[in-house]
């Protein structure tokens, strides 16, 4: 990536823009929402107008989230983009993750030159379709790319709630520094710390009892593939009845105590792999992987098994064209290809 080009094009745009449009990605998280809550502060702080908008349902777990009432929920189809001249996905690498199924026929109606991808991910299609449009950093968080390269340049001093949203995502996306690290991570908490980020009310979270009810009911149906070190849990229609039954229609925004301690930190498992299927002919796959240690990078095996993933190294997700039954069949043989021959 040619980061300055690309960041000489975000100045531009910006410069030029009179109403920007600034969209989060999916999963909605404090990384997503609180960069793009820190961006639409320093647009307006540059004397620009800016609108965040989510294309996806807010997660329970996010109600509560500093500012939400800042983001508009909206379906992409009727969305009226005319009004903007600017459009900056913030925090991913695939249109799908910002316009959903359907992003071709949203990508038709906008103009490309126009798009600004702000991101940390492994990079993917929307690198591949407007590179020099792209600010994607390696490093903690969307929220660290965007203060180091716009916010801490620009010399303008975030008030404490936005440094607050920054922190809050900083954390998320770190857990808590216990991911892999990057540099200027701890340099980027000081320095929000510093402007007011509520450090006490960052890390006391509390779990929702449905988060509870969904980590007994995964751990009941999760398979221990011992030879493979990987946990697989498969979320048929059948068991999704289940769990609508339990928790509601929303029952996969309960899945992050399952997903950050059964799925990471369960002895000589080193992957942990959750297929559900979205009846209609295709698959959701979502994984976590053992922070430390030398392991297989899921996103790349499970291409060779057909899907589309994307995301971080030790995390992430993608989706498969398919039956869940084959879905299931072709990761677990090109896992075993590949952990054991």
């Amino acid at each position: 990536m040619a980061a300055d080009f690309s960041l000489n094009t975000l100045h531009a745009r910006m410069a030029s823009s009179t109403s920007a449009l600034i969209i989060v990605s999916r999963p909605v998280d404090p990384d997503c929402i609180g960069t793009a809550r820190a961006l639409r502060w320093l647009l307006a702080a540059q004397g620009r107008t800016a609108s965040i908008t989510c294309f996806f349902s807010i997660p329970s777990n996010m109600a509560d989230f500093p500012g939400m009432d800042e983001v508009r929920v909206a379906q992409p189809e009727s969305f009226d983009f005319t009004p903007f001249d600017l459009f900056i996905t913030v925090d991913g690498s695939s249109w799908g993750q910002f316009f959903g199924d359907g992003w071709h026929s949203i990508l038709g109606r906008l103009n490309m030159e126009r798009i600004v991808n702000i991101d940390h991910h492994e990079p993917e299609e929307i690198m591949q379709a407007i590179p020099g449009q792209c600010l994607n950093i390696k490093t903690s968080s969307t929220a660290q790319v965007l203060y180091e390269h716009l916010i801490e340049p620009s010399g303008l001093t975030p008030p404490a709630g936005i440094a607050d949203c920054l922190y809050r995502a900083l954390l998320y996306d770190t857990r808590g520094f216990r991911n892999e690290m990057h540099t200027g991570a701890y340099r980027f908490a000081e320095a929000l710390i510093a402007l007011g980020a509520d450090h006490a009310g960052a890390v006391d979270v509390n779990f929702d009892m449905r988060e509870v009810q969904y980590l007994t009911w995964a751990i009941q149906h999760t398979r221990f593939i011992s030879d493979l070190g990987v946990m697989l849990l498969v979320i048929d229609a059948e068991r999704q009845a289940e769990l609508e039954a339990l928790l509601g229609k929303d029952f996969l925004d309960f899945d992050a105590i399952y997903k950050e301690t059964i799925q990471r930190q369960i002895a000589g498992f080193h992957y942990g792999i959750i297929l559900t299927d979205k009846l209609d002919g295709s698959v959701r796959l979502n994984w976590r992987t053992r922070g430390y240690g030398s392991h297989l990078a899921i996103a790349g095996v499970a291409r060779k098994a057909g899907f589309r993933a994307g995301g971080h190294r030790n995390a992430g997700g993608g989706s498969f064209a398919g039956s869940i039954q084959d879905a299931q069949a072709r990761l677990l043989e090109h896992l075993r290809r590949e952990l054991l021959n």
